[in-house]
């Protein structure tokens, strides 16, 4: 009886010489008593030399043995073998389409994203996988040369546990000569998950593969700019674990694109970041006609503004708190510098628009500040300049306790931080303003002796808000 059997061997990544044997074969002519005698010895039936994917059709017998000798030529490599049964099964390697190009649609800075046509896959299952291939060296022919690139990048020691499953045989030769016997075996084949055998992998030394499932495009991210890289697609049959290589393809990545300078935008609040000695530059686009409003918010530290237009210098100015800019329309463009002070990093709120009456706060004081007078020994009186109708006033007091730092408090104050944390019980109104530009408030059922701190808020559109600097009081002692 005789059966046709197809043998293909991939190697990786170096040279390897492998010879397929068939046992002594029976001559024809010859009588079985006369053939006891005579040593007939291994036959040759096939030879290849080098490091890509290479197959043999053989017809062999169901008796016997046959082997299959490997050479490693230069050094340490590994190699994969796939046996099967021409007969009892269809060829389990994916087809390659007529056109097997890899297309390159669009190329980045940081990504580059690919295409290709569909592999015509293996006849007996209805479903293949693509797997791509990114490094920094060269093409690859094979798709289990690019298992051993990712593998001899990775610690033995740590990742050993992740690579241990190649796909079917794999082995590992030296220098020295090598032979492996294979019995063959014609008995089934096990699946195994694409998903599960080919693993991912980032910013390996510059190499990365990436999975993709029955789909036929990719994007591959987390690249360097201005980096030459080469591309390698695998169509893979995740019954038999087999794959076969698209033309591979390359492309440099584009230079890293210079950072332009942003944009303010009309009536949305904006919030700017400043590290410690740190500067940020915006553009502000003028108004079609009338003036540009602009409102800036230094929510911790004193930061420098300076608004230039036209090479002049409009704006110059150490700023805490909360302002507003009124800028005339003969511009074709406002550039705005923030700068932060010594004092540390800094968080700078920003809101313009050309009506006035959609600042955060339309009519802000020019000094935002908050004065106390008038102490009992229950009461106090606090006083402040108005904003007009349109604006929420909040007054919190707090007890301040004997063992308080209150140079602590005075560091840490944010002008920015809304009322949202505070105690019901700190709070001793909230009202909105009335026409005054100067108003007060008595604040009373304040104990003889104590120290508090009275906080006012100003709450405006757009969920803005203003906290004043704490103010600290002690109410007297002894009232006659």
């Amino acid at each position: 009886m005789q059966i046709t059997q197809s043998i293909l061997l991939d190697t990786y990544p170096l040279d390897i010489e492998w010879m397929h044997f068939s046992p002594g074969i029976k001559q024809p002519g010859y009588h079985a008593e006369q053939q006891q005698h005579r040593h007939v010895g291994p036959r040759r039936l096939f030879s290849f030399q080098g490091n890509g994917e290479e197959s043999f059709p053989t017809i062999m017998t169901v008796e016997g043995f046959y082997f299959i000798d490997f050479v490693s030529l230069e050094s340490d490599t590994n190699f994969q073998v796939f046996v099967w049964d021409n007969r009892n099964q269809a060829n389990p390697w994916p087809q390659l389409p007529s056109d097997p190009r890899v297309d390159i649609g669009f190329v980045e800075d940081t990504k580059v994203q690919l295409s290709w046509k569909p592999s015509l896959g293996p006849s007996d299952t209805g479903t293949f996988e693509y797997c791509v291939f990114v490094n920094k060296h060269y093409n690859f022919k094979t798709l289990c040369a690019t298992e051993f690139n990712l593998k001899r990048q990775l610690d033995w020691n740590e990742q050993d546990d992740q690579l241990s499953n190649f796909v079917n045989i794999a082995k590992k030769t030296s220098r020295n000569h090598a032979s492996h016997k294979i019995k063959k075996n014609m008995k089934g084949s096990s699946e195994w998950n694409v998903n599960n055998d080919l693993w991912s992998s980032k910013h390996l030394l510059g190499g990365q593969k990436v999975c993709v499932g029955s789909g036929t495009n990719a994007t591959i991210s987390g690249l360097k700019p201005r980096t030459l890289y080469y591309l390698d697609v695998f169509a893979v049959n995740p019954k038999y674990g087999t794959s076969v290589a698209y033309t591979g393809t390359f492309t440099e990545t584009k230079p890293k694109h210079r950072s332009h300078i942003p944009k303010v935008p009309s009536d949305e609040i904006m919030n700017i970041f400043l590290k410690s000695h740190g500067v940020k530059i915006l553009n502000l686009d003028p108004p079609a006609h009338g003036y540009k409003w602009l409102y800036v918010h230094s929510c911790l530290h004193k930061v420098h503004l300076q608004i230039t237009s036209n090479r002049n210098t409009l704006v110059s100015q150490s700023l805490q708190g909360a302002h507003n800019f009124k800028l005339s329309v003969n511009s074709n463009k406002y550039t705005i510098t923030l700068k932060s002070s010594r004092g540390g990093p800094g968080l700078v709120k920003l809101f313009t628009t050309s009506t006035p009456n959609r600042l955060p706060f339309p009519n802000l004081p020019p000094d935002i500040n908050l004065s106390v007078s008038n102490r009992s020994c229950s009461s106090a009186t606090a006083t402040w300049a108005g904003t007009g109708p349109g604006t929420k006033v909040c007054i919190f007091v707090r007890h301040l306790e004997q063992n308080l730092d209150l140079k602590l408090i005075h560091k840490h104050q944010n002008s920015c931080l809304s009322t949202s944390a505070r105690s019901r019980a700190e709070k001793v109104f909230c009202r909105q303003e009335g026409p005054e530009t100067l108003t007060e408030e008595h604040i009373t059922d304040l104990k003889p002796g104590k120290a508090y701190l009275i906080d006012l808020y100003f709450l405006g559109q757009y969920n803005s808000t203003i906290k004043f600097p704490s103010h600290v009081v002690r109410t007297q002692e002894h009232c006659t």
